[in-house]
């Protein structure tokens, strides 16, 4: 009890679900009939044994929920557990642009990819399982078709290497010397140009087109199988996943053709989105070796805001119903939202493409006793349940009605906690805005994977929270990368959105930056904000494209590193715009938006201020800020614990159950090591962040 008063952690004020693959416990009996259903939908696509012919036509599954806080995404949490290792797990949020709708759903896609399975036993990341999974049946179907000539004093072994892709190399493999023969034995057939052409008509012979580039894909993924995390290999098929040009040294490492390196360094956004589409399209035809695909479209009220963004949110479900296999997609939506916003605003071929509706329902009065006590019982305060849950003080809430929201509730109960002489059932007391936000901030600082790149929260910022600012106007030009800007009669600030590190195609950025000064009527910066998470920008050895990147310096091109600081708060703006939308927060999404507005109004004064290009900036990195490139080395240098602290930091966590992060940061040796403390958190089974809006509280689970 007492670390809990000391990090002033109250059990019930985490009610809004940020991130699915968070949700450990359910009530029991509660929504497991919509639950039951998905699960019904997703076994379709696994009926067959492996590998599978593609499965087609699977409509979007339509979760409807009467109001916020009925548990959409913690349905969406409880579905990625059950289904574990059986699906590739692919959480999606709002995109902002129709035009660039499959690029940001392929990022996402590759993001997701790169996250360590939640229910993995090899301990890697879910695109490991999907390629090692791809491969070794790849293999053992080019065995069986007569690549080897004693297929039967093999067959054990490969039936094995089917049956346990993932644990071919384990010591507990009961073939592990025979199996590590055949995956060097594979790798050497990838090298082999005849080999590839036959093992890509493989692909062709079980229905899985791949529009010719059969033989890129396989050494893609066998790129990224083999090779550590580090490699120039890994980077280069990640590259080429993302549908993002590649270098020439990366092409060697794959060793795949020019022809099939198919991203065009001077694409435009509908080009750059066909491929994206392309490249989607091909991982769920190969899942047909492995495992389906399970696409989640969550935050849906933010699709609400325009009629194009609805449309593109009904093309994409309807392609992804007619011309991609292997998948189960899910999208929730609150009833009104559905009703009165999206499907009115739907083409009916694009309504057909969805499930009559799977409806949510709230909690009774027994599942009600039943969270609170396991809520208190996490926070070590088991002792409390008796005392807490009064008969009296919980069957008030049930008066009018036998099912209410589980946000509701756990807002009453917060309430309670903080007040507890207070059994009535008044409202909960509102936090400020401020305080809100805080929170928001903390929730994205406690979770990395909410920190990777987001070209769709750069857009909104750009496109839409910027709207009202000192009389901008916000323009989209026909341009290649500068798509979006804010202009006034006497000058521009034009931004473009680039998360690669193709040198061809920042020399293109570049020239288009210089292109658009030099034809402006007034004063032009041109903007690329870049993350933490990416590669700075010039690359180490970009010579020609270095010189070229200096000179759109000293005509207005600015290459923004934003610090982690900075990326937290921006994502958690719109997450809280977002959860505005969603009736998610207590405050009306215009009281949200004019409340950012203001806030971010430092953030618009900065980057509307254009430079006169005959006072060019010192340049440290084209542009760039010399003190953020040394934060970003700093960051990097920190950005693993060693294994002493690990090991303070697990004994520490055991041994108290519940910190305020300040106390294990000093332990640890400060706060530079807060980004790797909460990463090393995230990947732990038994560690979790508790975000509060005035700081973050570790806790050992069990």
């Amino acid at each position: 009890m007492s670390d809990v008063n000391a990090v002033h952690v109250n059990p019930f004020e985490a009610d809004v679900i940020a991130e699915p693959r968070a949700v450990r416990y359910s009530v029991p009996g509660l929504n497991d009939e919509p639950l039951q259903t998905l699960l019904d939908r997703f076994a379709s696509l696994t009926r067959s044994e492996l590998p599978r012919p593609p499965v087609r036509g699977v409509k979007a599954q339509l979760v409807v929920s009467p109001d916020a806080g009925y548990g959409k995404s913690h349905l969406l949490g409880r579905l990625f557990q059950k289904l574990g290792d059986r699906a590739t797990q692919i959480y999606l949020r709002p995109f902002e642009s129709a035009e660039r709708a499959w690029s940001s759903i392929l990022l996402a896609t590759v993001q997701e990819l790169e996250r360590t399975g939640e229910h993995s036993d090899h301990g890697g990341t879910q695109l490991e399982a999907f390629a090692f999974g791809v491969l070794a049946h790849v293999a053992a179907d080019f065995m069986a078709d007569g690549a080897i000539s004693d297929y039967e004093s093999v067959k054990p072994a490969i039936d094995y290497l089917r049956e346990h892709p993932l644990q071919v190399l384990s010591p507990a493999c009961p073939y592990k010397p025979l199996n590590e023969t055949l995956i060097k034995w594979l790798r050497a057939r990838l090298d082999d140009s005849s080999d590839v052409i036959r093992l890509g008509a493989l692909f062709r012979r079980r229905g899985v087109e791949l529009d010719g580039r059969e033989k890129a894909w396989l050494r893609v993924l066998a790129g990224y199988a083999f090779s550590p995390s580090a490699s120039v290999e890994r980077d280069a098929a990640l590259t080429w996943l993302r549908g993002e040009p590649l270098e020439q040294d990366q092409e060697q490492s794959l060793k795949i053709r020019h022809a099939d390196n198919d991203a065009a360094e001077d694409a435009m956004a509908r080009q750059i989105n066909d491929i994206s589409l392309r490249r989607l399209r091909g991982l769920c035809m190969l899942s047909s070796y492995y495992r389906p695909f399970v696409f989640c479209f969550d935050q849906t009220e933010s699709y609400g805001r325009t009629a194009e963004l609805v449309d593109a949110l009904g093309s994409c479900i309807c392609e992804l119903c007619d011309g991609i296999p292997n998948h189960l997609t899910i999208v929730t939506c609150n009833a009104t939202n559905w009703l009165q916003e999206l499907r009115p605003r739907m083409l009916p071929a694009y309504q057909a493409r969805f499930s009559p509706p799977i409806d949510l329902q709230g909690i009774d009065h027994n599942q009600a006793k039943e969270l609170l006590a396991q809520r208190l019982q996490e926070f070590q305060l088991g002792q409390r349940i008796i005392e807490f849950i009064a008969p009296s003080w919980l069957s008030s809430h049930f008066e009018a009605q036998p099912r209410i929201g589980v946000r509701y509730l756990l807002g009453r109960a917060a309430e309670r906690f903080r007040r507890p002489s207070d059994a009535t059932a008044s409202p909960p007391r509102k936090v400020s805005v401020d305080a809100a936000f805080a929170l928001e901030i903390n929730k994205v600082r406690a979770k990395p994977a909410l920190q990777q790149y987001s070209q769709d929260c750069l857009m909104w910022f750009s496109e839409w929270l910027v709207q009202g600012f000192d009389g901008v106007t916000v323009a989209k030009p026909a341009r290649k990368y500068f798509s979006l800007g804010w202009e006034w009669p006497d000058r521009s600030v034009y931004f473009a959105l680039e998360a690669g590190h193709n040198n061809a195609r920042w020399r293109a950025i570049a020239n288009e930056a210089m292109a658009l000064a030099s034809g402006a009527r007034g004063a032009v910066r041109s903007i690329v904000f870049r993350t933490p998470d990416l590669k700075p920008i010039p690359g180490p050895n970009w010579v020609a494209a270095r010189r070229t990147i200096d000179e759109a310096a000293a005509k207005g091109l600015r290459i923004i590193n934003l610090t982690i600081d900075e990326v937290c708060e921006l994502h958690a703006a719109r997450e809280f715009y977002s959860n505005a939308l969603q009736g998610n927060v207590d405050f009306a999404p215009t009281e949200v938006l004019g409340f950012l507005k203001e806030r971010f109004a430092p953030w618009f004064k900065r980057y509307s201020r254009v430079q006169p290009s005959s006072h060019p900036p010192r340049r440290p990195l084209a542009g760039c800020d010399a003190s953020v490139q040394k934060d970003a080395q700093a960051n990097a240098r920190a950005s693993e614990l060693t294994r002493a602290q690990i090991d303070i930091l697990i004994s520490h966590l055991r041994a108290r159950r519940l910190v305020d992060i300040k106390e294990v940061l000093e332990k640890l040796g400060g706060e530079r090591f807060k980004q790797a403390l909460l990463q090393q958190v995230e990947k732990h089974p038994n560690l979790k962040a508790h975000a509060g809006a005035q700081t973050i509280v570790l806790q050992w689970r069990v």
